[in-house]
């Protein structure tokens, strides 16, 4: 648009686009290796004949499925762009919109059944893309200023049929429904902790199992007077609602400095790593402050592995997601070419590089970044942390 004739006369304006896009792509990415064929895998030996011989089984990996398609993402979006003051100043921003149709997913199997794959449905992810820059030059000082945002919106549409639900992930407590974020955590609120036998007998009827007091108190979501089943709810989200990065960049003569940052915020994540009633494992440094009498603790329960009912799903082992990182740092001194050309070389830099410098997170595991599957992400099961590397290189061109 800044080449029309009725904008050529803003002087702080050099450059504006207003832009749009369209496009389909088809996709077949599994972590199967022929997902509409029959595969084996190693099962169950076992033991026949005279002298005793053992015969290896086997059994199928999975259901394969020969009526599969291609998973189908449509996507468009639209936006600006604009250089301002001297081309000093970047900004753009995109609101985008993707729909993900003949979803290729791990459909789990039923009743102890090994599972399949299918095309279960239709997800939409929609939100907006922003990102600025502002560069500038004052004598020998170079400096650079990024910022970028990026909002999430995640719903799935549609599943094979209604009312049709995927239960994924070890402690099964990522749920995918229409309706619903994709692979959102299920299961119960708490209310606190139960301080007393009066405590209990004023609260809701838990059928689920014998409290007693210092077992969690769980919500009573539907309102019929009694916990149950029923009263499982969604609890948590695993998709971020946004994520956003920094970049600092300082020049002075031959010196350079480099600084990334990134983070997100409003997701969930399920910690697991602490969710299993084994008495070898040991306990998180919170649990000095569970319940040990009436008034010590409203938030973490009593010390017994015999009590099922504080290891079901509930929102006491969700922890907040959110994280800010310090992601690369760079120092860097390039060489003058005048020197190099004594030695026959073209460019000579030396430099130190840390990654992953510095995290600021909230949860309780050694690092907020959690992978999975496509249903069930999002999920601390004790994940490795991510290692911060210190380098030192040289850069040589002859």
């Amino acid at each position: 648009m800044s080449e029309e004739e009725f904008m050529k006369d803003i002087k702080w304006l050099d450059m504006l686009k207003i832009k749009a896009s369209y496009g389909t792509l088809g996709n077949q990415n599994l972590d199967k290796a022929y997902p509409a064929e029959p595969l084996l895998s190693n099962a169950y030996s076992a033991v026949f004949g005279k002298p005793s011989i053992i015969y290896p089984g086997y059994q199928l990996a999975y259901l394969p499925n020969p009526n599969l398609r291609w998973e189908k993402v449509e996507a468009w979006e639209a936006g600006f762009e604009t250089n301002l003051l001297r081309n000093r100043l970047h900004f753009e921003g995109v609101y985008y919109k993707k729909n993900t149709k003949d979803l290729l997913a791990e459909v789990p199997g039923i009743s102890g059944t090994i599972p399949g794959i299918g095309n279960l449905g239709q997800i939409q992810n929609k939100g907006v893309e922003m990102a600025v820059t502002w560069r500038d030059q004052i004598g020998e000082w170079g400096y650079s200023v990024s910022a970028n945002l990026t909002t999430i919106k995640n719903e799935v549409k549609s599943l094979v049929q209604e009312g049709y639900s995927i239960i994924a992930g070890d402690k099964q407590q990522s749920y995918t429904m229409a309706g619903y974020p994709i692979g959102y955590f299920y299961g119960y609120k708490v209310e606190g902790v139960y301080q007393s036998q009066a405590d209990i007998d004023a609260s809701p009827k838990n059928t689920l199992a014998t409290v007693t007091p210092g077992d969690l108190k769980f919500a009573d979501v539907d309102g019929n007077g009694e916990i149950t089943p029923e009263d499982r709810t969604m609890i948590g989200n695993p998709t971020p609602k946004v994520t956003y990065g920094f970049s600092l960049g300082v020049n002075y003569k031959n010196w350079s400095l480099g600084i990334d940052m990134m983070g997100q915020g409003g997701n969930k994540i399920f910690r697991t790593w602490d969710n299993y009633n084994f008495a070898q494992f040991n306990y998180l440094e919170q649990r000095l402050d569970r319940w040990h009498g009436e008034g010590t603790s409203n938030t973490q329960p009593l010390l017994n592995s015999k009590h099922s009912i504080n290891y079901l799903n509930s929102d006491y082992y969700i922890e907040s997601g959110n994280f800010f990182r310090i992601r690369n740092v760079q120092l860097a001194y390039a060489f003058d070419k005048s020197l190099l050309a004594k030695i026959r070389l073209q460019a000579l830099k030396v430099y130190v590089n840390i990654q992953n410098l510095k995290t600021w997170k909230h949860n309780t595991g050694y690092t907020p970044e959690l992978g999975g599957t496509a249903t069930a992400f999002g999920v601390d099961n004790g994940s490795y942390p991510v290692p911060a590397v210190y380098t030192f290189g040289i850069n040589l061109t002859f």
